[in-house]
């Protein structure tokens, strides 16, 4: 079976309350005091269920409310508590008089929790965030080699064949390479990198075709 109902709903208001409803719920618990609450809204002569009634009183209208923000010492108390109760709100709010459940939750979760996490708690377990040790990891630049535009790759391959066409003019003896071609020519399993001014020789014509003719110094 669950929970039976405080009341008969139907017909009763709902909604804010208004300062004629308070001025009757505040006058008859200080005339009577706290009494069954469920009978409350029909003797103070308001259609009101009694749950609101209880809630109305306690959250705004007993006189021992305290207003406004909390001290630093009650935001202190609030997180020692939390640490050993968790969210049992209404346990802390019987440590801090004048201090409601409804209002420590709310300035739990609207201001407290922020506040403990930028000063690197968590505000669940209340013990340090760890640190995320990837953002705070330096890159190396010098693990990674870079190739400065004089150097040049040679790879270890059988001989290619160049075939080159020449023309020459008796106003200009310049040679023009018109056909470069590279053929069957097949890159070895490693790569090495050699420096420009390592190399002598340069090309050279043999038979009637131009030739690289490059020695390692």
């Amino acid at each position: 079976m669950g929970r039976q109902p405080c009341c008969d709903k139907v017909g009763l208001k709902k909604g804010p309350w208004t300062a004629e409803e308070d001025e009757k719920l505040a006058r008859f618990i200080l005339q009577n005091g706290q009494c069954c609450w469920r009978a409350v809204p029909k003797l103070a002569g308001l259609l009101r269920c009694g749950k609101s009634c209880r809630l109305r009183w306690t959250n705004y209208l007993r006189p021992d409310l305290k207003r406004g923000l909390l001290s630093e010492a009650e935001e202190k108390l609030i997180i020692d508590l939390h640490s050993q109760l968790g969210n049992r709100w209404s346990k802390i709010a019987s440590q801090l008089p004048g201090r409601t459940d409804n209002e420590i939750k709310n300035i739990w979760n609207t201001h407290i929790k922020k506040k403990l996490r930028k000063m690197g708690i968590d505000p669940q377990t209340h013990k340090p965030i760890a640190a995320d040790s990837f953002s705070d990891r330096e890159f190396c630049t010098d693990e990674v080699p870079m190739m400065e535009p004089h150097e040049i790759v040679i790879p270890c391959c059988p001989s290619a064949t160049w075939s080159s066409s020449s023309s020459s003019s008796s106003s200009d003896s310049t040679v023009k390479v018109e056909e470069f071609q590279l053929s069957s020519m097949e890159w070895g399993e490693q790569m090495l990198f050699w420096d420009a001014d390592d190399f002598g020789g340069g090309w050279e014509f043999d038979g009637g075709k131009l030739q690289p003719n490059f020695e390692l110094l």
